[in-house]
């Protein structure tokens, strides 16, 4: 969607739409070590850099405010929307030598406030890397919670960090009530929401395929159904709103081909170490670890009954 950009004024702050005579000041904050730590990207070299941003947000479908106090022109910081497809995204980065004083809770608490009501979103979703507890803090100051978490890698960076998903729905934002915020209200509590997505794999024998992914996989037995059984379900992860979960079912009398494809399993960082516990646990590996072009590294293994799994870490 294409976001429309007005400004925003709040009691110490005053927001105005992104412009490229901003780059001069937003310069000093992505040039800042600091205040780049958690970035996607490296510190900007020169201020070509900052005005090429610039110019790509503005080319873009979301909107963007740069923030300044007041009676102060020059930018301490800048929030933004993404305009991205799926859950509307959020960020932000304010200049260190302003950190400590509330001002970015100050500037996205506006921006949420108008996403929901001006924009008319049902929702907003940060990105925050595990490692940055003052923005986590923020998040939690301002109603979101945490929905889940993935490992990232970014190019500039040696190491793969865990990117925490912190959402916030407008029925969870005080606002006053109006027709308009009934609707979003409405929206924001779909009756047909998706959860999780799992896999049901039929095999010709449902006990043997459960104990063979925990036994050798490392998996937990969640249920056996029947007595042979029938259908069974296994999971891998530290909450039960995240992870592997994968059900089995007993195969027709007779069959014995298997379904093309397979599973992706994305994993933490060492993929390699996982890949060495599942040999000595005398797993099939199909295929050793390697790095692939996509930024992913990868190994993969056939199962007791020979479906694919591909696991999969940014590398």
């Amino acid at each position: 969607m294409v976001y429309r950009r007005e400004p925003i004024e709040t009691d110490r702050l005053v927001q105005r739409s992104l412009a490229m005579d901003d780059a001069p000041s937003l310069h000093s904050e992505f040039t800042h070590p600091e205040a780049m730590r958690f970035w996607h990207m490296p510190p900007h070299a020169d201020l070509s850099e900052t005005q090429a941003m610039i110019a790509r947000e503005l080319a873009g479908d979301g909107c963007a405010w740069t923030v300044s106090r007041r009676g102060d022109p020059d930018a301490i910081g800048l929030v933004y929307y993404l305009g991205n497809p799926g859950p509307p995204g959020l960020g932000y980065i304010l200049h260190p030598a302003h950190w400590g004083q509330g001002y970015m809770t100050e500037a996205v608490r506006a921006a949420v406030n108008y996403g929901f009501t001006i924009l008319g979103l049902d929702r907003v979703e940060l990105w925050i890397d595990a490692d940055n507890v003052a923005s986590r803090r923020l998040a939690s100051r301002l109603g979101f919670t945490s929905r889940g978490r993935f490992s990232q890698k970014f190019p500039h960076r040696a190491n793969v960090h865990e990117t925490f998903v912190y959402g916030l729905h407008v029925s969870e934002w005080p606002q006053p009530q109006s027709e308009q915020t009934d609707q979003l209200l409405r929206r924001a509590a779909p009756a047909n929401r998706f959860y999780r997505l799992e896999p049901v794999l039929p095999v010709p024998d449902v006990r043997t395929a459960a104990e063979y992914y925990r036994d050798r996989l490392g998996f937990t037995i969640d249920y056996l159904y029947g007595d042979p059984p029938t259908h069974a379900s296994v999971s891998r992860g530290e909450w039960t709103t995240e992870g592997a979960r994968i059900q089995f079912s007993r195969a027709a009398e007779g069959r014995t081909a298997l379904p093309d494809g397979a599973l992706y399993v994305f994993v933490g960082p060492d993929i390699d170490g996982l890949c060495e516990q599942y040999r000595a646990q005398g797993v099939h590996i199909e295929s050793e670890p390697a790095t692939y072009p996509w930024g992913m590294r990868e190994f993969h293994i056939r199962d007791c009954h020979g479906y694919l799994i591909r696991f999969g870490a940014p590398a």
